[in-house]
Order: structure tokens, then sequence, then C-alpha cells
């Protein structure tokens, strides 16, 4: 029952208060949470009414950990 109440979709500005270190540690912002919907890595849609992105939290959290391992598989070892 609590899963039904649960919110699905924030706007970007949402997502950025909700988890702040992605301001700090990939410098993304709510402009590019809204590029990133535009370019199908994020899951939602524009709301016309409200003139903002909702994006779902899940695909953020996933496209988070897809980020967090490309930056893993970056790194050199010596």
């Amino acid at each position: 029952m609590a899963d039904m109440l649960e919110k699905k979709y924030f706007s970007p500005q949402e997502l950025i208060s909700k988890y702040p270190n992605v301001t700090d540690k990939f410098n993304w912002n709510s402009r590019e949470l809204g590029l990133f919907l535009r370019c199908k890595l994020l899951e939602g849609y524009y709301d016309r009414t409200r003139r903002t992105a909702l994006i779902k939290e899940h695909s953020f959290i996933k496209l988070i950990k897809y980020t967090n391992g490309a930056i893993d598989d970056q790194k050199l070892d010596f």
C-alpha cells in the first residue's frame, strides 16, 4: 500500500534537492537533467501545464549507477 502512495515522478529540482551529491560529484544541474530526459537517458515526460520535466526516480538512480560504473572503468591501475 505504501508503494502505491510513493511518489514516482520528480521535477529536476526535486531530484537535485533529494540527491545533492550529483551536483558536487557530477556537476549536474536541473537543466542537464531535462537534457538527459530529452536524450532518452532518463524516463519521464514533459508536463506542459507545469512547464517542467517530470522524471522517474528509479531511472535517475539507474543513471547514477551507470555513471559510477563508467567512472570506475576509466581508472588506470599501475
